[in-house]
């Protein structure tokens, strides 16, 4: 843009000068621009070679000269211009600004109009217009700088639109947090993805898995388009058309209708029309490195995707991918969580499914009754086991610990102290591995508080026994002693009658006391039989 620096002479007509360059006649018989020619000769190369386009208007406002770079801007050759309005390179005053006027008015204007090239196509023009007086002759010149703005609003506009697709991008993460709002958080990110990127229509979808049918099933539109969500089409695993095989092949797909490496103009355009867009982008979608389906992004105006717009957009549908998978993932794990709990609620032991930081994922009746009989909390599902089970000693965190890092097995036998109470738990712990790694632990536990009770009881019980048979023991001796005392006696008493009948008793008494030796063998050997199996 050029504005007219003080130091410019006014302008003047003189009749019957010529166009130096083309020789053709200027508005009111010439223009000159100095009275001297040299300094008119520069002036002239001054303004002809400058970037913006100008042009000088009498206070008529008819142009009498513009440069060469006008000329270009607005599709004129120099004759067609000369004498005529300047209102012909913009818009009427009706639909623009009166430039001439307010310049005429305040000696000095500027501002953006939008101008009218000679095949009638617009564009955004900056103008800058300034006054020139003629101390000689008194008249006023406005001198006109003006240059197009376009491809700077283009640019502006493709920075705005990609900062508004950036913003978007950075929205998405935040909605995918709830598992149970997926589809609406897809839905909203579809609609601030197309809004940002200027399409009529941004959709998800997902193929089947034999490839045999393609469904929509999250999109956002445009008012006045054609909703397609929930519309199928089925497809010949052998004829399958040929941006699906591009994109099974995990290649992103972008037509325009423009001939390109590897590409059929004539089935692009046909594409295009059948769809009734102007340009398309379908992004891969793929989950476990399989692709699954797309993400396509409509266009009905022109202008193509920049190499940065799908760079972005590529980073959203890896997003929504994520979220998927984790959805998946979830759904399988319920899935087949029904069927745990079906066959753990069987089991009559305790039984937990905890994942690696001690999170409960699963827990079965008979977990959940035994911690009501404790008068913990019953409410057992996603809380960490030790916040339920708060008796459990640094141990067992530590057997948790030790089974998740060398995926072994590991049974124990340890007793705490509820309350008042004295509980004995026998503990299993087996790991669950997923891709080569622990992910969860099930335990098995079993409340022996009661066996033990009865082992001890047993215990006891074997012990009084065992004291008892020595004791019994101990007895016969002491009744054999004094028999062999009353034995000698009788021997030395002078009545044989009453000797034998002393010794015919005692004898009887020992036969007594050699099968109640005999009975105490018998038991000792039943003893220890028991001791050991039981």
């Amino acid at each position: 843009m050029i504005n007219t620096p003080p130091a410019v002479e006014p302008l003047r007509s003189r009749d019957g000068d010529r166009d130096r360059r083309g020789g053709e006649d200027t508005a009111a018989g010439g223009m000159l621009f100095d009275r001297s020619g040299v300094t008119s000769a520069m002036l002239e190369q001054v303004i002809e070679a400058s970037l913006s386009g100008i042009c000088i208007v009498d206070q008529q406002g008819r142009i009498a000269f513009a440069n060469r770079a006008l000329l270009a801007a607005w599709g004129y050759d120099r004759q067609e211009l000369v004498g005529k309005p300047a209102d012909l390179l913009w818009l009427s005053r009706r639909d623009g600004p009166d430039c001439v006027g307010c310049a005429l008015s305040t000696r000095r204007w500027g501002g953006t109009v939008v101008a009218r090239r000679k095949d009638s196509s617009l564009f955004d023009a900056r103008i800058s217009v300034s006054t020139v007086r003629d101390p000689k002759t008194a008249d006023t010149w406005l001198l006109l700088s003006c240059l197009d703005v376009t491809m700077q609003r283009t640019a502006e506009n493709a920075s705005g639109h990609r900062r508004d697709l950036e913003r978007a991008i950075a929205a998405m993460p935040a909605r995918f947090m709830d598992p149970a709002r997926i589809d609406m958080a897809i839905d909203d990110s579809l609609e601030d993805l197309g809004r940002a990127c200027g399409a009529c229509r941004i959709s998800l979808s997902l193929f089947n898995d034999p490839r045999t049918l393609l469904g929509t099933t999250h999109e956002w539109c445009m008012p006045g388009q054609k909703p397609g969500r929930g519309e199928f089409q089925k497809f010949l695993t052998s004829d399958l058309p040929w941006w699906a095989v591009r994109i099974l092949e995990g290649e992103t797909v972008l037509v325009d209708g423009k001939p390109g490496d590897r590409r059929m103009p004539g089935r692009e355009r046909e594409f295009l029309k059948r769809r009734g867009i102007t340009a398309t982008l379908m992004v891969p979608l793929r989950l476990e490195t399989r692709v699954v389906g797309f993400v396509g992004v409509d266009r009905d105006t022109d202008g193509r995707f920049a190499d940065e717009d799908v760079a972005l957009l590529d980073a959203a549908v890896h997003i929504i991918a994520g979220a998927l998978e984790r959805k998946q993932s979830e759904y399988v794990f319920r899935e087949s969580e029904n069927l745990y709990q079906i066959v753990l609620d069987a089991i009559t032991d305790a039984v937990t499914v905890v994942d690696t930081g001690l999170t409960i994922l699963l827990a079965n009746d008979a977990f959940v009754a035994w911690c009501e009989e404790l008068g913990l909390e019953t409410n057992v599902a996603g809380k960490n086991l030790f916040s339920v089970l708060p008796f459990l000693s640094p141990a067992t965190r530590q057997q948790y610990e030790r089974v998740i890092r060398t995926g072994r097995s590991l049974t124990s036998e340890r007793s705490f102290k509820v309350g008042d109470r004295i509980i004995t738990l026998r503990e299993i712990r087996i790991p669950i591995f997923e891709r080569g790694e622990v992910t969860r632990v099930i335990t098995v536990v079993r409340d022996i508080t009661a066996q033990k009770e009865v082992e001890d009881l047993k215990s006891k019980a074997y012990a009084q026994i065992e004291r008892n048979m020595e004791q019994f023991a101990l007895l016969a001796d002491h009744i054999r002693n004094p028999l062999q005392a009353i034995t000698g006696y009788a021997e030395l008493m002078d009545d044989p009658g009453t000797t034998e009948k002393i010794r015919q008793q005692v004898q009887r008494i020992n036969a007594i006391i050699d099968q109640l030796d005999e009975r105490w063998a018998e038991s000792r050997k039943l003893s220890m039989f028991w001791r050991r199996y039981s």
